[in-house]
């Protein structure tokens, strides 16, 4: 019973900083931008009609009506040159939201996604210089893998 306060204070602690490291909303110095943070507003691969290339850890993804921000924990270095890729999602939706256990799938590279933003039509324009997108989203990607 001498540690309960001890123990009390950890757990309460771990709590604050896993939410402290939670995507929130939008804030003043990045109006537009959206970190997902509920389940509707997630990527859904299954509506995606292509992707732009921005570096080696970020691309943007045209999703129709929604357009997304998507980067990377690291660099996938075949996101330059590869004209398709894929995802893998949660395990029941294969939605994108920025979780952990999300991929894109770049030729052989497995590139896990740190986190995922909607951005607006005129952002996209804007970072693109085009309405249409380069890159095509392969269909199925989600049973690719292991």
């Amino acid at each position: 019973m001498r540690h309960a306060p001890l123990l009390s204070t950890a757990l309460a602690s771990l709590a604050l900083a896993a939410c402290a490291s939670l995507p929130g909303p939008a804030t003043p110095d990045a109006p537009g931008k959206r970190a997902v943070v509920h389940p509707s507003e997630c990527f859904d691969p299954a509506f995606a009609r292509g992707w732009d290339y921005v570096d080696d850890d970020e691309l943007l993804v045209d999703a129709g009506r929604r357009k997304y921000r998507i980067r990377l924990s690291e660099l996938c270095l075949s996101l330059g040159t590869s004209p398709d890729l894929g995802f893998v999602g949660d395990q029941v939706s294969n939605r994108i939201c920025g979780h952990v256990g999300e991929y894109v799938l770049v030729g052989r590279e497995r590139c896990r996604i740190q986190r995922v933003e909607r951005i607006d039509e005129a952002e996209y324009l804007e970072a693109t210089g085009r309405d249409e997108p380069k890159g095509r989203i392969k269909a199925g990607a989600a049973s690719q893998g292991d």
